[in-house]
């Protein structure tokens, strides 16, 4: 877990006037830059590899979810043979017989 320092955070003042200087810190250190407008959060800046890995945590987390829902759907019930419902499917928009 990455702690936050004081000097990952800036006013978007002193941000824009050391841009290049502030990109390189968050590539150097890994750690999010969190630039504030009148004293509240405004925005942050990662690298591009802490970027990619929250996605890719985050996308994880996504499909996990859907499994946890699946799995969920079948202990309760909420399922249809698939051969049906293709059948199903094929009849409601006049397909033919897929089956």
């Amino acid at each position: 877990m990455l702690t936050m320092r004081s000097e990952d955070i800036k006013p978007i003042s002193d941000h824009r006037a050391h841009l290049t200087q502030d990109i390189r810190q968050v590539q150097e250190t890994g750690r999010p830059l969190f630039v504030t407008s009148n004293g509240k959060p405004a925005a942050i800046v990662l690298s591009p590899d802490t970027y990619d890995s929250l996605m890719a945590k985050a996308e994880l987390a996504d499909r996990l979810a859907m499994i946890d829902n699946s799995l969920d759907d079948i202990e309760k019930g909420r399922v249809v043979d698939a051969r049906q419902a293709l059948k199903d499917i094929a009849a409601k928009h006049g397909l033919g017989n897929l089956g």
